[in-house]
Protein backbone atom coordinates (compact mmCIF):
# COMPACT_ATOMS: atom_id res chain seq x y z
CA UNK A 1 0.00 0.00 0.00
CA UNK A 2 2.90 2.35 0.76
CA UNK A 3 4.29 1.81 -2.77
CA UNK A 4 0.93 2.82 -4.21
CA UNK A 5 0.56 5.91 -2.05
CA UNK A 6 4.19 6.88 -2.51
CA UNK A 7 3.93 6.60 -6.31
CA UNK A 8 6.63 3.92 -6.31
CA UNK A 9 4.34 1.49 -8.14
CA UNK A 10 2.51 2.56 -11.27
CA UNK A 11 -1.19 1.69 -11.59
CA UNK A 12 -1.52 3.16 -15.07
CA UNK A 13 -0.53 -0.06 -16.94
CA UNK A 14 -3.48 -1.79 -15.28
CA UNK A 15 -5.76 1.05 -16.29
CA UNK A 16 -4.40 0.90 -19.86
CA UNK A 17 -5.37 -2.77 -20.08
CA UNK A 18 -8.90 -1.92 -18.94
CA UNK A 19 -9.09 0.90 -21.49
CA UNK A 20 -7.83 -1.54 -24.15
CA UNK A 21 -10.70 -3.93 -23.55
CA UNK A 22 -13.20 -1.07 -23.43
CA UNK A 23 -11.77 0.22 -26.72
CA UNK A 24 -12.19 -3.22 -28.28
CA UNK A 25 -15.78 -3.28 -27.07
CA UNK A 26 -16.44 0.13 -28.67
CA UNK A 27 -14.82 -1.01 -31.92
CA UNK A 28 -16.93 -4.18 -31.89
CA UNK A 29 -20.20 -2.32 -31.26
CA UNK A 30 -19.40 0.35 -33.85
CA UNK A 31 -18.28 -2.19 -36.44
CA UNK A 32 -21.33 -4.41 -36.01
CA UNK A 33 -23.69 -1.43 -36.07
CA UNK A 34 -22.06 -0.23 -39.29
CA UNK A 35 -22.24 -3.72 -40.80
CA UNK A 36 -26.00 -3.72 -40.41
CA UNK A 37 -26.49 -0.11 -41.47
CA UNK A 38 -27.30 -1.37 -44.94
CA UNK A 39 -25.79 -1.87 -48.30
CA UNK A 40 -22.44 -3.05 -49.54
CA UNK A 41 -20.81 0.19 -48.41
CA UNK A 42 -21.96 -0.41 -44.83
CA UNK A 43 -20.59 -3.94 -44.86
CA UNK A 44 -17.21 -2.86 -46.19
CA UNK A 45 -17.01 0.06 -43.78
CA UNK A 46 -18.04 -2.17 -40.87
CA UNK A 47 -15.37 -4.73 -41.71
CA UNK A 48 -12.76 -1.98 -42.01
CA UNK A 49 -13.77 -0.60 -38.62
CA UNK A 50 -13.53 -4.06 -37.05
CA UNK A 51 -10.11 -4.85 -38.52
CA UNK A 52 -8.35 -1.48 -38.43
CA UNK A 53 -10.07 -0.31 -35.26
CA UNK A 54 -8.90 -3.37 -33.33
CA UNK A 55 -5.38 -2.97 -34.68
CA UNK A 56 -5.25 0.73 -33.80
CA UNK A 57 -6.56 0.17 -30.27
CA UNK A 58 -3.89 -2.50 -29.77
CA UNK A 59 -1.07 -0.34 -31.15
CA UNK A 60 -2.10 2.65 -29.05
CA UNK A 61 -2.28 0.53 -25.90
CA UNK A 62 1.10 -1.08 -26.57
CA UNK A 63 2.72 2.32 -27.10
CA UNK A 64 1.37 3.56 -23.78
CA UNK A 65 2.55 0.43 -21.96
CA UNK A 66 5.94 0.78 -23.67
CA UNK A 67 6.33 4.25 -22.19
CA UNK A 68 5.73 2.89 -18.70
CA UNK A 69 8.16 0.00 -19.23
CA UNK A 70 10.80 2.49 -20.34
CA UNK A 71 10.11 4.42 -17.15
CA UNK A 72 10.48 1.27 -15.03
CA UNK A 73 13.78 0.44 -16.73
CA UNK A 74 15.11 3.95 -16.18
CA UNK A 75 14.15 3.79 -12.50
CA UNK A 76 15.94 0.44 -12.24
CA UNK A 77 19.08 1.82 -13.91
CA UNK A 78 18.99 4.84 -11.63
CA UNK A 79 18.72 2.62 -8.56
CA UNK A 80 21.62 0.45 -9.74
CA UNK A 81 23.76 3.55 -10.27
CA UNK A 82 22.94 4.75 -6.75
CA UNK A 83 23.78 1.33 -5.31
CA UNK A 84 27.15 1.28 -7.09
CA UNK A 85 28.10 4.79 -6.05
CA UNK A 86 26.39 5.75 -2.78
CA UNK A 87 28.24 9.08 -2.58
CA UNK A 88 26.21 10.37 -5.52
CA UNK A 89 29.28 11.20 -7.64
CA UNK A 90 29.82 9.56 -11.00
Amino acid sequence: MQQLLGFDKMVTPIIIRIVYFLGLLVVLITGVATLFSGGLRGVLTGLAILVFGAIMVRVYSELLILLFRIHDNLVSINQQMKDRNPSGQL
